[in-house]
């Protein structure tokens, strides 16, 4: 088996934050849609089917409850790869051996997915050094490996 590059993997993490932030507003578009209507007491002649209202609650709580897995998933990867950037009291990590610019720029860019000009800004660079501190960073977690930095 090979064994996974630091840049891609961080890359696969981050694809999923953006696409889980893209559902959630998805998920707040429905929600609007579904909006506050005006209840009728009339009877509807009949029942025991959806109306297009309903319908479209029932398609928003499913889609609601895949968007919760999908969550809870992506946690447990950031989480995972928190442990590699700062190790696994916190305190160790990429950020105790090779220094705390490298794990945050990797976790900015990365495990939360922000603008590279907000990184930027934060770390008052040029968004060319953020990105190299990352390649940099990916580059010593590859060198080091995965154990020793979770332990370190």
């Amino acid at each position: 088996m090979t064994r996974v590059k630091a840049k891609e993997y961080f890359e696969g993490i981050r694809s999923e934050v953006v696409k889980t932030e893209r559902a959630r507003e998805m998920l707040e578009r429905m929600r609007a849609k579904e909006g506050a209507k005006a209840q009728s007491y009339q009877p509807l002649g009949g029942g025991g089917y959806c109306t297009g209202a309903s319908l479209a609650i029932i398609q928003r709580i499913d889609f609601e409850k895949r968007l919760e897995r999908r969550i809870a998933d992506a946690r447990k990867q950031i989480d995972e790869a928190c442990e590699v950037l700062y190790g696994i009291d916190g305190r160790g990590g990429l950020a105790k051996l090779k220094g705390t610019r490298y794990a945050d720029a990797i976790c900015m860019g990365y495990l939360q997915a922000q603008p590279w000009s907000e990184i930027a800004e934060i770390m008052q660079s040029s968004q060319q050094w953020c990105r190299k501190l990352c390649d940099v960073g990916f580059a010593y977690i590859d060198a080091v490996g995965w154990a020793k930095l979770k332990n370190a």
